[in-house]
């Protein structure tokens, strides 16, 4: 009996952290320091959990009873009836900028997600978390002349910082043997604030600074399916994957706000402003498609297809400098275990390596009173190391992704990042021994 509280214990403890890490998050959210950020909901957060970015991101058709997988909630029924899981991941990492031949490294760490699931039945699951949905993070400056006075210089600071992050609770259901149905009801919120400083050489001046604080709440839906077709009895199958997202308003309120600094003096408010909409922003049309060759406990390899609709999701508001893309998303991806029932720890482990590429979901405006946009790719090898319970492990991913604009006067981005998460799994139906 002890031990079945224990057990109880555990699950409450795991999921009151979960629900309790926004605080956490958004406190220490640091894991970009990208100038283009700086537009639309910032950049856009990876959804999945480090066993599948090692995958190159492969989400859709991926059934692995070891892994939380909440961008198909149709996953969940992978998991064994008698099996708790709950994943934790961290990252940190290298943000090099390159612009015209000059060059900026920056370090970037973050809390990454927090996820646990729960087997209702033979044929059901349920599971709940805080994923990242986008991240602002960003700080450049440059110097330009005073109109009209010779000599004298302005200097122009942007900074920007905050985060949008989703907690999720979602249910899956196995009607057949080969078919799984799941959805996801998710909250989203967050705080993104924009600061733009000018500061004059000129003694006496008025220094003006403009900053704008948004908030953003919203609802949002994900639907999922997935499909097996066995090929033998040994385990080797098939594995379809569709998921859906309707398009949903975001709620956003934007507090303006515009100082002046005297040179040597205080600061004095000059004009405050507040927006709230149900227009600024919306969660768009998202539609994906996945194919995975699956070897039962042994290999999994295959393909993502991804599109978001934020052409029409951004295109509400025509005042706004930057663009709505609709966005493509591809990924390729493998897994292979040698032999997870071997007593050399090598042949235990899960060996992973990806690829994936994505064009911007937004056009920025550029110096010469256009548009540009930018595309990225990137190159991800993981590993999955199995703990001395051999159902828990700890995934270590190493990621690379190049950021390349689509103009060559543009600021090209590469990431290095490492993350590391922690797969918990506990078999908490298992009968006691008694010693």
């Amino acid at each position: 009996m002890s031990r079945h509280i224990a057990r109880i214990t555990t699950i409450v403890t795991l999921l009151a952290t979960i629900f309790l890490m926004p605080i956490t998050a958004s406190a220490q959210s640091n894991n970009t320091e990208s100038p283009y950020s700086r537009f639309g909901l910032g950049r856009l957060d990876k959804q999945t959990p480090h066993a599948l970015r090692g995958m190159g991101g492969l989400t859709t058709a991926i059934r692995d009873n070891m892994i939380i997988n909440p961008a198909n909630p149709a996953s969940y029924t992978a998991v064994d009836s008698m099996t708790f899981l709950f994943d934790f991941g961290l990252s940190t990492g290298m943000n090099m900028l390159s612009e015209a031949g000059k060059r900026d490294t920056r370090m970037v760490g973050n809390f990454d997600y927090a996820t646990a699931l729960i087997p209702l039945g033979k044929h059901f699951a349920a599971s709940a978390g805080l994923v990242p949905y986008s991240t602002v993070g960003y700080r450049y400056g440059t110097k330009v002349s005073v109109p009209g006075v010779q000599d004298h210089y302005a200097a122009h600071a942007y900074k920007g910082e905050g985060n949008l992050q989703e907690v999720y609770l979602g249910f899956a259901w196995k009607p057949l043997p080969y078919w799984s149905l799941g959805v996801n009801a998710s909250y989203l919120f967050g705080n993104i604030q924009h600061e733009r400083r000018i500061t004059y050489d000129i003694k006496e001046s008025l220094n003006p600074t403009f900053l704008d604080h948004l908030r953003i709440r919203s609802v949002g839906v994900r639907i999922g399916t997935q499909g097996i077709i066995p090929l033998s009895a040994e385990g080797h199958q098939i594995n379809i994957g569709l998921t859906y997202e309707p398009k949903l308003p975001m709620w956003s309120r934007q507090l303006s706000l515009q100082t002046e600094t005297v040179t040597g003096k205080g600061a004095q408010v000059i004009q405050t402003d507040t927006i709230t909409s149900k227009s600024l922003f919306a969660r768009p049309h998202v539609f994906s498609a996945g194919l995975a060759y699956q070897i039962e406990n042994k290999l999994i390899a295959g393909a993502d297809v991804k599109y978001s609709r934020w052409g029409e999701a951004l295109a509400t508001n025509q005042s706004l400098d930057y663009q709505g893309v609709d966005q493509w998303q591809v990924a390729l991806g493998m897994s292979w275990i040698p032999n997870e029932r071997s007593s050399s720890y090598g042949q235990r482990i899960a060996y992973r390596a990806g690829l994936q590429g994505e064009n911007a979901y937004l056009r920025i405006p550029n110096s010469l009173g256009g548009h540009n946009s930018y595309y990225q790719i990137g190159a991800n090898l993981g590993l999955g190391l199995p703990l001395v319970d051999r159902r828990s492990h700890v995934d270590v991913t190493l990621g690379y992704s190049y950021l390349l604009p689509s103009s060559r006067t543009g600021l090209a981005e590469h990431y290095l990042t490492l993350g590391v998460a922690l797969r918990f799994n506990e078999a908490w139906f298992n009968p006691i021994k008694l010693d």
